[in-house]
């Protein structure tokens, strides 16, 4: 039998042994941040698609074949295109143009740009005349700078600086040049531009590339009349120019796809091929007032309405 002292000290030890014994740790709480996402890949297939080039003679030059390509005087950052007897060709609208990739080369596009200086058109393509080997992406500022430079009244031949309209200007590029073209379509001194394999992307830009920094927001600068053309599913841009042609309210749009053409469609064609040309009837029309030209866009019975290697669609007209 215990005795009262030997419960005490029983008790005693037992409240002893609860107050030393150590509570059971907790789990340490885990926070899972989360993560950004990462930037798409880019599609290599679709990026490198291009239009088979058909057999026959192809696309032909304009009414001055003669075409003279050199570096910009005063602007060697650009390259110029001109028909060489410039005396015979009158009036000579302007085209700042965009590359693709936004490749500092002046030349990487010479059969587009020489098929539409060959109608003519005064063009100064953003890019070197002689590339050099590391040289940066060209960007929407270069076109502005391209029109600073016109407005300045450059050495030029003086016969020549009298037939360059600059009162009478398209801004147009491929796929990167595209967005350069919607970072400088705010320019009052711009008429119409040409969105050519290209759209604004709406996230990410895919990774590796470097791109233009313009949204889909920079749409609602545009004050001008504009072409949208590309090469159909295939092309990698397709779903950004469908896209940009959903939100464009506010200005006449007309919409072209060539399903099958590609990403470089017919760039790399004799001549440029039937971008070149779609391009060519666009400036006519908008830069000259062509009515043969206008008959390509407009009406029901449009010359690439009824033509069966295009899908169009056009807003405003």
């Amino acid at each position: 039998m215990k005795t009262r002292y030997g419960l005490w000290t029983s008790a005693i030890a037992l409240t002893l042994t609860a107050c030393t014994t150590a509570p059971t740790p907790r789990e340490p709480q885990i926070i899972e941040e989360e993560a950004s996402p990462a930037p798409p890949v880019m599609d290599m297939a679709r990026l490198m698609s291009e239009a088979v080039e058909p057999e026959g003679p192809g696309t032909q030059l304009g009414p001055y074949p003669d075409v003279t390509i050199a570096a910009a005087p005063g602007l060697p950052t650009h390259t110029v295109y001109y028909p060489s007897n410039f005396a015979d060709a009158g009036d000579l609208p302007v085209l700042i143009w965009g590359n693709g990739a936004c490749r500092n080369d002046g030349k990487s596009f010479y059969r587009t740009l020489t098929k539409v200086a060959s109608h003519g058109y005064f063009v100064v393509a953003v890019g070197l005349y002689e590339t050099v080997e590391g040289a940066p992406q060209t960007t929407g500022a270069q076109m502005i700078e391209a029109l600073n430079w016109l407005d300045a009244a450059p050495d030029l031949p003086e016969r020549l600086l009298e037939n360059v309209q600059t009162e009478n200007v398209a801004v147009m590029g491929q796929s990167c040049g595209g967005l350069m073209t919607v970072e400088a379509a705010a320019d009052p001194r711009i008429d119409t531009i040409g969105v050519i394999n290209s759209g604004v992307m709406g996230g990410a830009s895919p990774r590796g590339m470097s791109v233009p920094i313009v949204s889909k927001d920079d749409l609602n600068l545009i004050h001008t009349p504009a072409l949208y053309i590309n090469g159909g599913t295939n092309d990698v841009a397709y779903e950004n120019s469908n896209d940009d042609f959903e939100r464009l309210n506010h200005v006449p749009v007309f919409y072209g796809i060539m399903e099958g053409a590609g990403h470089f469609a017919t760039h790399r064609h004799r001549n440029g091929g039937r971008f070149a040309e779609v391009i060519t009837a666009w400036l006519d029309w908008q830069l000259k007032s062509d009515p043969v030209a206008e008959a390509e866009f407009v009406g029901d019975d449009c010359g690439l309405c009824l033509d069966p290697e295009w899908t169009v669609q056009r807003k405003g007209f």
